[in-house]
């Protein structure tokens, strides 16, 4: 499982990362691109054990965040052994201190860094949530990573075809009422439309 990762991961996390494994029995699992989520866990059920999935299509720092994410859950679980929030105080504990524990270890460049500390005083149950971090780590992606307007937070500022700025507004059935930065007039867009993230 282990030798499999070097392939999905900045070399500097690697040390980190099969130090945090070592006690622990999960399957990994690596996947295509889905786009409903980047990664999930699943809570070990009788003879099979616990499992982490990570899409396979993201660029190392990527996945590396959406790894620590999911195993973060699986210490949570381990830790208290029944069911909590996903996304409460406990797991929002556990991630914000592994992901200090990286960024003392400086695996990240420094514009992730800086992004990633504010990140981890309070994390967001997903990563996609945070317009700041997306934005940066959209730089590390080999090809340009497809952003639907379904997917970001309301209020967070977006283009299409990099010209108007609108900030995503209230959703109306299939579409999301978008107010223009610059006119300040409110549009339709559809939820599917593809969208490049702009910092507020």
């Amino acid at each position: 499982m282990f030798q499999e990762l070097h392939n999905y991961l900045p070399e500097p996390s690697l040390p980190i990362i099969e130090k945090w494994f070592a006690d622990y029995s999960f399957n990994l699992k690596i996947t295509k691109k889905r786009q409903t989520k980047l990664g999930d866990f699943r809570v070990k059920h009788r003879s099979v054990k616990h499992q982490i999935t990570v899409n396979g299509n993201l660029n190392p720092y990527s996945f590396l965040i959406t790894l620590t994410h999911e195993f973060a859950h699986l210490l949570v679980w381990e830790n208290y052994k029944k069911r909590l929030q996903p996304h409460g105080s406990e797991w929002k504990n556990q991630f914000s201190a592994l992901l200090m524990e990286l960024i003392i270890n400086q695996v990240f460049p420094e514009d992730i860094k800086n992004v990633l500390i504010e990140h981890a005083k309070n994390p967001a149950a997903s990563s996609v949530r945070d317009v700041a971090l997306t934005v940066v780590l959209n730089k590390y992606n080999p090809e340009k990573e497809i952003i639907y307007l379904s997917e970001i937070p309301l209020g967070a500022h977006f283009s299409i075809h990099n010209k108007r700025v609108f900030a995503k507004g209230e959703k109306r059935r299939t579409r999301y009422l978008c107010k223009e930065i610059a006119s300040n007039k409110q549009y339709l867009v559809h939820g599917s439309a593809e969208v490049v993230l702009v910092d507020n």
